[in-house]
């Protein structure tokens, strides 16, 4: 296993472990999950996202734009254990409307057509091993009237970003909480700092009672778009969590088991 880029006690990081220090004195230990999103077919950017998935043994959760995705795609993850496959939209359109915020699964089209292709989606990604019944919406948004359509089909998670919201229908939110990538401004990586201070917030939300504790700290990234910035980060946060006892990394699995019937 290779050594983390940056030491535990560098001033950027140690945010986080000071609040995995808290956990551990409150005798329990953090969850968090990672979340990759617009994957299509096997490149040289999902060879090194595997690479570090195995080198630390943190489960990937790779959201597979059906539409779009390829054959191979089945072939380069037959062998890989720790990754398993999400749904990620249908074909990644914007259908809102001029001057609104992109959304696929919006309120903008009817929901027998957004439910329609959730089922379709779903189906066009059978061939793909270790999939798993959790849609990703793009853009991280979508409307709510879905929830009842998309349990219908077999999808028990819906997978989005920030506090998770209650659906009815069976189906329950579980988000990521940190996005180490800077849409709005750089479209780069958003920096140690802000990363980490974006995991620390919901971590201790949830040890202090402000958010669920059994609501899994989510981690998203986004591949083919990563500088050495995110890599880099990466590379550390699985490295310093990995030796701390007051982390652990859970299987999107893990996320659908936790759905009620």
């Amino acid at each position: 296993m290779t050594a983390p880029r940056v030491r535990p006690d560098d001033a950027d990081v140690r945010p986080l472990l000071d609040e995995l220090d808290a956990w551990v004195a409150a005798g329990s230990q953090a969850t968090l999950w990672w979340r990759d999103d617009d994957c299509i077919e096997p490149t040289a950017a999902l060879d090194r996202m595997i690479g570090l998935s195995a080198t630390y043994k943190v489960p990937l959760g790779l959201a597979v734009i059906p539409a779009h995705a390829k054959p191979a795609l089945a072939d380069r993850l037959a062998g890989e254990p720790t990754v398993a496959v999400l749904l990620h939209g249908f074909a990644h359109i914007n259908h809102a409307g001029r001057g609104e915020r992109a959304a696929e699964f919006g309120a903008h089209r009817p929901v027998a057509t957004r439910v329609a292709e959730i089922s379709d989606g779903w189906q066009r990604l059978a061939y793909l091993p270790r999939r798993l019944p959790v849609f990703v919406p793009p853009w991280n948004r979508y409307d709510s009237d879905i929830a009842a359509g998309a349990a219908r089909v077999g999808i028990h998670v819906i997978s989005a970003f920030g506090p998770r919201r209650s659906l009815s229908s069976g189906v329950v939110e579980a988000n990521c909480h940190c996005d180490i990538i800077s849409w709005k401004t750089t479209r780069a990586f958003t920096g140690v700092t802000k990363s980490v201070a974006m995991i620390v917030e919901h971590l201790a939300a949830r040890r202090n009672g402000r958010a669920a504790k059994d609501e899994v700290t989510g981690v998203l990234s986004h591949h083919l778009d990563h500088d050495e910035g995110c890599w880099t980060f990466l590379d550390t946060l699985f490295g310093l969590t990995h030796a701390h006892p007051g982390a652990r990394w859970v299987s999107p699995a893990h996320l659908t088991a936790r759905t009620p019937t």
